[in-house]
């Protein structure tokens, strides 16, 4: 698993690439926490690159919205492949977050 973190045009874009399982969720908390802390504006979470969400994965980006959202900011997921996608509706997230 890989993040990067990118400003563009007044919003943050997160990116995520391989798979955010129960191993790589530590590190990915640690890669993002800097963009939670104080974050009041929009976020992206960009999924095209990701090929497999754990549901300790799920938990993370869900308080990751919720401390972003606390703060005034949004988050918008994006880019989700078909595989993550399928996660996503399964679990009912994709009407709780902005998936595209």
């Amino acid at each position: 698993m890989k993040t990067t973190i990118t400003e563009t045009d007044g919003k943050v874009i997160v990116a995520v690439q391989g798979e955010l399982d129960t191993d790589s969720c530590e590190q990915f908390q640690t890669d993002i926490a800097s963009v939670a802390e104080g974050s009041n504006q929009a976020v992206e979470l960009d999924l095209g690159r990701m090929e497999y969400i754990s549901s300790k994965a799920l938990r993370v980006i869900i308080s990751f919205q919720q401390r972003i959202t606390g703060q005034g900011g949004s988050l918008k997921v994006t880019h989700v492949l078909p595989a993550v996608r399928e996660v996503f509706d399964m679990t009912g997230l994709s009407k709780s977050f902005q998936v595209e």
